[in-house]
């Protein structure tokens, strides 16, 4: 009798297992797909809006294809008039998606007489076959259809981060209050072309005029061979449409480049690509002066420059030798800068990595508010660090590198409403795991 209760006890056990584990994952896709949109209004909200423009807009576009480099670079209404004949989609969006899912996306809605405009960022994310999952189910919240063109091969990450879109989703739904981001990095940026059109994009603010956690190479090793086939078999499957793929580099900040020769990488790349490469290398290193926030997002001005160049690029692919006159705009000048030294007013909007670096015994480090800029690797060797408290406000103008925090086990801490703002930012975003209210902090001591 005994064993048999037993038994039963554990079939009792094994079926209340399964259930929750069925029950768990159904749960999780109803948040996911059912609840209101959320993410609606926030940088990546803007894909959805982009990609119908893409599918609805009709005759021959020239579709310009990349990362927010695209996003900042062009002024498409100038593009509308110099090429009349065609309506203008900016399909730049966001490297931490990657550009293969954009190019994924626009594969089927592409028709016979368009040209797209391939212009990845000069960095090896944005050259590879790089796809995230948390990123494409915020920007596909609201419009899940887009998640139909995401390629087979990244379905594992999708599922991956399910849980982690949808436990996010329910706690804005529950607050009440949808993210809404302040300042540039959100959908309300974006005209109806897809341009980033901000009054704010005026000037360069970086300190020192360019971001030191992100140098840019002309080098073999950023190009990833399975992105230069990925490049090519978008190409052909253009060329049988009746449409045309051109590759253009995107607009570098010139202090920011560090290795390579960009000579030699152009022939690199022709001898790889089957499609023509467009313009002339050397004009997308520009002064540090056309910039605005980080080494390949442009200011208004360069905005235009970038244009005008792409312009009469395209007009020499098409053989227009008619020659059209433009107005360049003047380079706005940097903020203010002593030279590079022990007192530069820059030193206190940098946190170097030379400051807290290898410190075994510190616990916690208070970013001030007047800090720009974390310089990669800036708490490496920190191995009793737990947190890291940051006290600016505005997520957007406080930059950290992609490794800021290599080589330490620490969290970030922040105001309690500015939680969900730091977590969204287009800059902290990928450290939005890590990223936490002050008052857990303060709670745990």
């Amino acid at each position: 009798m005994r064993n048999e209760v037993e038994r039963k006890t554990k079939w009792a056990i094994l079926l209340a297992a399964c259930a929750f584990l069925l029950i768990v994952p159904v749960f999780l896709a109803v948040c996911a797909l059912c609840l209101p949109e959320q993410y609606g209004e926030t940088f990546l909200g803007e894909l959805k809006v982009k990609y119908r423009r893409l599918e609805e807009t009709p005759g021959k576009r020239i579709i310009l294809a990349g990362g927010s480099g695209v996003a900042f670079g062009y002024d498409s209404a100038m593009l509308a008039e110099a090429f009349p004949e065609y309506e203008i989609v900016n399909l730049g969006m966001y490297a931490g998606l990657g550009t293969k899912v954009m190019l994924d996306l626009s594969e089927d809605a592409v028709h016979k007489g368009d040209i797209v405009i391939i212009s990845p960022e000069q960095e090896s994310q944005t050259l590879s076959d790089y796809f995230n999952g948390e990123y494409m189910w915020q920007a596909a919240d609201g419009e899940f259809s887009l998640l139909w063109k995401v390629k087979r091969e990244n379905w594992g990450q999708m599922l991956g981060t399910l849980p982690g879109f949808a436990s996010e989703k329910l706690r804005y739904y529950l607050q009440g209050a949808v993210p809404e981001p302040q300042g540039v990095y959100r959908r309300a940026s974006f005209n109806v072309y897809g341009d980033i059109e901000s009054a704010r994009c005026a000037q360069n603010i970086m300190p020192q005029g360019y971001d030191v956690n992100t140098p840019v190479r002309f080098t073999e090793e950023v190009l990833q061979e399975e992105f230069i086939e990925d490049l090519n078999g978008y190409a052909s499957k253009l060329r049988k449409k009746g449409a045309q793929a051109w590759y253009r580099f995107c607009p570098v900040n010139a202090p920011a480049v560090e290795e390579g020769d960009i000579h030699a990488y152009y022939e690199l790349l022709q001898e790889k690509l089957d499609f023509p490469i467009i313009g002339n290398p050397n004009d997308s290193v520009m002064e540090a002066g056309w910039f605005y926030d980080t080494n390949f997002h442009l200011n208004s001005s360069g905005r235009a420059v970038n244009t005008i160049q792409c312009i009469r690029d395209i007009k020499a692919m098409q053989e227009d030798s008619a020659q059209v006159a433009y107005t360049m705009p003047k380079q706005p000048a940097l903020q203010e800068s002593a030279e590079a030294g022990g007192d530069s007013p820059d030193d206190a909007r940098i946190l170097r990595a030379e400051v807290y670096a290898g410190n075994r015994d510190i616990r916690k480090i208070t970013i001030p508010e007047e800090t720009e800029l974390i310089e990669d690797g800036a708490f490496e060797g920190c191995t009793r660090l737990q947190a890291i408290i940051l006290e600016s406000e505005h997520p957007s103008q406080v930059r950290p590198g992609q490794e800021m925090l290599r080589g330490t086990d620490a969290d970030i801490y922040v105001k309690d409403e500015l939680l969900s703002d730091y977590r969204l930012d287009y800059f902290w975003s990928g450290y939005a795991e890590r990223i936490h209210k002050q008052s857990l902090l303060k709670a745990a001591h």
